[in-house]
């Protein structure tokens, strides 16, 4: 069974890539989160699946685009392998607007440390033009 220990390896390296968005392009970005999942990975986004890294990808360009200084902080990790749960504040700028977007993901880990299933839950609101 995978250990505490790689699960919080995996979850650091996840955020890292995430935030090093800022220095590298999305298309490096979402190949260092690749390298973390499962290849057949699935995950859902407030109760929507998607069935594979490929469907996840188009969002990441979105929002890693939109975003440009995209950070996201962990706020509250819990581990108990298999599984985890973080919660995180995702900061940025959108069009000259401050984003600040709390949200939690879940995540089930195979026993290699990649992810093989993820539920992300936050308020789509958050990430809308304010006038």
């Amino acid at each position: 069974m995978i250990s505490r220990a790689k699960i919080e390896q995996t979850l650091r390296a996840l955020n890292a890539a995430e935030n090093d968005r800022v220095n590298t392009t999305v298309e490096a970005t979402s190949a260092r989160i690749d390298a973390l999942m499962a290849a057949d990975v699935e995950g859902w986004r407030n109760g929507v699946h998607f069935p594979s890294r490929d469907s996840e990808r188009d969002i990441e360009r979105k929002a890693f685009g939109a975003l440009v200084d995209y950070n996201r902080q962990f706020e509250l990790m819990i581990i108990e392998p298999p599984l985890a749960c973080i919660t995180w504040t995702i900061r940025g700028t959108f069009q000259g607007q401050p984003i600040v977007a709390p949200g939690c993901s879940n995540f089930e880990f195979n026993d290699d440390g990649t992810i093989r299933r993820y539920w992300m839950y936050f308020n789509p609101a958050d990430f809308a033009y304010r006038s």
